[in-house]
C-alpha cells in the first residue's frame, strides 16, 4: 500500500525541466550548477547539499548531445551517449549512475557509498572533461517532487491508489495520473522525494528499495502542524526515490496552496523545498483563499482567455514611498497544466510560512499573447481625490512620491473602454495598515534560527491581514526568503525555527512587515463587457529595513 508500482510517476518530472537545448559549440563540458533533482535548492543555500543515494541534477553546456538521450534502464550504468560524472569527496573518487544526458543539463544519482563533505564534481563527454565544479554532500537532504518540476509549486503527493492530491476531483477519478482532489484531515498520504539518505548495499542492483528508515529525525509540516509519519524510507518500485506516507493533521489548515516541508535534524537541520498541497474537509474540492480568484480558475481550463488587471500600489521606495498603478487589457495564454492550477497561484492559508529561494513570488503561469484596446485615459477616484491617469497597456504610472494618494479607504478605477473592451468600473478598498511594535529597526537585531522569530504588532482595528518576509541574500544572485501571512487582528506571529533553517548566513538580512506585496493586500473581481475575467488588487508595502544577522 506504502510502495509504488513500477513505473509509476517514475521521474516524469525530470525530463519536463529539460528546456530547447542549442548544439553543442565548446569542446569541453562546463558546469553552472548542482542541485538535487527534486527541489533544485542553489547549492550556496543551506539546504543545497546533495544526500548519498539521491537523485541530482547538473546544469551546464556541452555536456552531452543536443536532444536528450534518457537511459531505457536507468541508474543501472556510470555512462550514457559518451557522457559520465565523477564525484570527489574527502579522497574517494565515485561514479554516478546516470539516468538522462542532454548538452545542458544531466541527471544521475550519487551513489550510497559517497562520503559526506565538501566535495567536487567532474563531467566528461565524448573524452572531453569539465573542470570541477564543488559542492556539498550531507547524510540526508530530502527534495519533494513537484509537478512543474520546479522545486516549488504544487508537490507530487498521492493518495493510496497513486492518483495525485489536487485542488478538485475529476471525472476520471482513480488510479496513477488522475487526480483525485483534496485531501482531507486524517487521510493517509504518499510524499514523493529524493534524498532520504544512503542504503546498505548497490544501488543500481536495486539495494533497500522497500526499506524504511524508522531511526532517521525526521518531522513533517503541513501549513505549520506536525504530521504523523507512518513510513519513511526508499520506495518499493524506484532507485533512489524516498516515500513519506503520513496522516494529515486533524488540525491542519484548510486551502488549495497549503504549504508543506519535511524537517531532518540527524546533525545539522535539513529544510527539504517548500511545495503546496490542497486540503479541505467534507469535500474533495479546495475553497480557494483568495476567492477573487474563483472566476479566473473557472476559466483556466481554456488555452486563451481575456483578462483585465488593475491595480494601486504604496509600495516603500527607500527613502520615501511611491504610489503607482496600472491598467490592462490582453489575451493570456495558460502555461501550466489545469488540474493542479489553483495549488501553484492561490494565497498560503494566513497562519502559515513558506520558504523560497528567489525574494518575491512564484514565476507567472500566465503568458499574455496580445493586448485589447480599452481606451488609454482611466479614473482613480479615492478618499485623497480625483486623478486622471493615461497609460499603455500594462505600464506602470507614477501617481505620487510626494503626497501619499493611496491611503486607507475605498477606490473606484474607471475607464470609457475602446475598440476591444467595453466601459468598466472596478471598486477596491485598502485597509488600514497596522504599526509593527517589534522589532522596529535592524539596530542590534539578531535572528537566531533555533529560537523562531517572534513579530508584534498594534492591529490599530485593520480588516486586513499582514504579511512578514526575511529574505537573506547567499551572494549576488540568490536570495532565500520565508513569506508568513497572518490575520491584521491577531497582533504577534512566531516565524517557526524551521523556517529559518532555509535562510542563508548573513550579516545583511532584510525584514519586510506589510499590508501586502507578495500577495495582494485586498483583491476582489469586476465584471468587463468582452472579458472573461477582471481582476481589481491593491499591494501595499510597510515597514523595510536591512543590515542585521541570521545565524545559527
Amino acid at each position: 500500500m506504502h510502495q509504488l508500482n513500477r513505473g509509476v510517476f517514475r521521474l516524469s518530472s525530470f525530463v519536463i525541466l529539460v528546456s530547447a537545448v542549442i548544439p553543442r559549440l565548446s569542446a569541453a563540458p562546463t558546469i553552472t550548477s548542482v542541485a538535487n533533482g527534486a527541489s533544485n535548492t542553489p547549492s550556496i543555500l543551506p539546504s543545497g547539499s546533495i544526500a548519498p543515494g539521491s537523485i541530482f541534477v547538473v546544469y551546464g553546456g556541452g555536456m552531452g548531445p543536443a536532444n536528450i538521450s534518457i537511459a531505457s534502464n536507468p541508474f543501472q550504468s556510470t555512462s550514457l551517449n559518451g557522457t559520465s560524472a565523477t564525484i570527489t569527496v574527502n579522497g574517494t573518487t565515485v561514479n554516478a549512475l546516470m539516468y538522462y544526458t542532454s548538452d545542458k543539463q544531466i541527471a544521475a544519482l550519487l551513489p550510497s557509498n559517497t562520503p559526506t563533505g565538501t566535495g567536487t564534481i567532474t563531467v566528461t563527454y565524448n573524452g572531453q572533461a569539465s573542470p570541477t565544479a564543488r559542492f556539498g554532500v550531507v547524510s540526508n537532504n530530502l527534495g519533494i517532487f513537484t509537478v512543474d518540476s520546479s522545486g516549488h509549486g504544487a508537490g507530487i503527493i498521492t493518495y493510496a491508489d497513486y492518483s495525485l492530491v489536487s485542488p478538485a476531483k475529476a471525472a476520471n477519478c482513480g488510479g496513477p495520473y488522475t487526480t483525485c482532489g483534496a485531501a482531507n484531515p486524517g487521510d493517509t498520504l504518499i510524499l514523493w522525494g529524493t534524498g532520504l539518505g544512503r542504503i546498505a548495499g548497490d544501488d543500481a542492483s536495486g539495494a533497500g528499495l522497500g526499506q524504511n528508515m524508522p531511526n532517521l529525525p525526521l518531522k513533517l509540516w503541513v501549513g505549520g502542524v506536525q504530521a504523523k509519519v507512518l513510513y519513511q524510507g526508499r520506495s518499493g518500485c524506484c532507485i533512489g526515490e524516498d516515500q513519506i506516507v503520513f496522516a494529515v493533521p486533524d488540525d491542519a489548515p484548510t486551502g488549495c496552496a497549503v504549504p508543506l516541508a519535511v524537517e531532518i535534524t540527524p546533525n545539522i537541520t535539513q529544510i527539504s523545498n517548500n511545495v503546496r498541497m490542497s486540503i479541505a474537509k467534507g469535500s474533495r474540492d479546495c475553497t480557494l483563499v483568495d476567492t477573487s480568484l474563483t472566476k479566473l480558475f473557472q476559466q483556466a481550463t481554456a488555452k486563451n482567455f481575456k483578462i483585465g488587471l488593475v491595480d494601486l500600489n504604496h509600495v516603500i521606495d527607500n527613502p520615501g514611498f511611491r504610489d503607482t498603478s496600472h491598467v490592462g487589457f490582453g489575451i493570456v495564454a495558460l502555461d501550466l497544466a489545469s488540474p493542479l492550477f489553483a495549488a501553484a497561484l492561490d494565497n498560503q492559508p494566513l497562519g502559515t510560512c513558506i520558504a523560497r529561494p528567489a525574494l518575491g513570488g512564484d514565476d507567472s503561469h500566465f503568458v499574455l499573447g496580445s493586448t485589447l484596446d480599452a481606451g488609454s485615459t482611466f479614473t482613480i477616484k479615492g478618499p485623497a481625490g480625483t486623478m486622471t491617469v493615461t497609460t499603455a497597456p500594462f505600464d506602470r504610472i507614477t501617481l505620487s512620491t510626494t503626497v501619499a494618494f493611496v491611503i486607507p479607504g475605498d477606490y473606484t478605477i474607471s475607464g470609457a473602454g475602446g475598440k476591444d473592451v467595453g466601459p468598466f468600473t472596478a471598486n477596491l478598498n485598502v485597509p488600514i495598515s497596522p504599526t509593527l511594535t517589534r522589532p522596529t529597526s535592524a539596530n542590534g537585531l539578531t535572528v537566531s534560527r533555533g529560537s523562531g522569530m517572534t513579530v508584534t504588532w498594534n492591529g490599530n482595528g485593520s480588516a486586513g491581514h499582514v504579511e512578514l518576509v526575511l529574505a537573506s541574500p547567499a551572494d549576488a544572485n540568490t536570495t532565500s526568503t520565508v513569506t508568513c501571512t497572518a490575520p491584521a487582528s491577531a497582533g504577534t506571529f512566531t516565524i517557526p525555527s524551521h523556517m529559518l533553517f532555509t535562510l542563508a548566513n548573513t550579516n545583511n538580512a532584510n525584514f519586510r512587515f506589510q499590508l501586502g506585496s507578495v500577495q495582494a493586500a485586498t483583491s476582489v473581481p469586476f465584471s468587463v463587457p468582452g472579458i472573461d475575467v477582471g481582476l481589481a488588487q491593491t499591494f501595499i508595502g510597510g515597514v523595510d529595513f536591512s543590515g542585521f544577522s541570521i545565524a545559527n
